[in-house]
């Protein structure tokens, strides 16, 4: 029997390509549930129409996402995997929040395309108003939550006894959302990754000068 080797660079080139069709079927069923969204309304769409319109099985959908409303609020879970990556790709000597710094701003490129969707997104939630409010903020929670524990396991602390992974994790995040924020409200073309990383010069200046100060004191 004659064995077949199997090329690496194959191999990879491979993984890449799936890796490509694996981002375009997830933007195109958030991209057709965004529209049946807005359109027919939230309640009153089903998984089984998001399927329709995006033309793939409903079971392709679950591989996807959990549930529509992780279309609607964001699938948390996936970008976790980013930030553990960074974090697992940084030396023990370098700071953390490098390493979240170096996710967030992946992320920043990746969400630069789909511009046009988080605005979908962001009206839909206004549209929810308390319902879409109250959702955000327990997801907001859950991915501080899920981040500090990474950290901490990063570095290898109690983040219940240790408050560094928390505070760190709570600074990235709310530089995050401050300039997504931005991104969504302004009209003047910058990237997403330009304004992040305007947010994060002056939170680091801001946070130097409040470090010296306590010092002094």
């Amino acid at each position: 029997m004659t064995s077949v080797a199997v090329d690496p660079t194959d191999e990879t080139e491979g993984q890449g390509r799936r890796a490509v069709k694996a981002a375009r079927t997830r933007a195109g069923i958030e991209a057709a549930a965004l529209r049946l969204f807005r359109e027919q309304g939230f309640e009153a769409t089903t998984v089984e129409q998001i399927a329709r319109e995006a033309e793939i099985a409903p079971r392709t959908f679950f591989r996807y996402f959990p549930s529509k409303d992780a279309v609607l609020f964001g699938d948390l879970g996936n970008e976790l995997e980013y930030v553990r990556e960074a974090l697992n790709a940084r030396g023990s000597g370098e700071h953390p929040m490098r390493a979240l710094a170096t996710s967030m701003l992946d992320a920043a490129e990746r969400m630069e395309s789909d511009r046009e969707q988080h605005l979908m997104r962001a009206e839909l939630l206004q549209v929810l108003e308390s319902t879409g409010q109250y959702e955000m903020y327990l997801m907001r929670q859950r991915w501080m939550q899920d981040m500090t524990e990474l950290v901490a396991e990063h570095i290898g602390t109690d983040a219940s006894c240790d408050p560094r992974p928390g505070a760190w994790s709570m600074t990235m995040i709310s530089c995050f959302g401050s300039a997504m924020h931005a991104w969504l409200t302004r009209r003047d073309g910058t990237p997403l990754r330009e304004i992040l990383v305007e947010v994060l010069d002056s939170a680091c200046d801001g946070l130097s000068q409040a470090a010296l100060k306590a010092h002094e004191s």
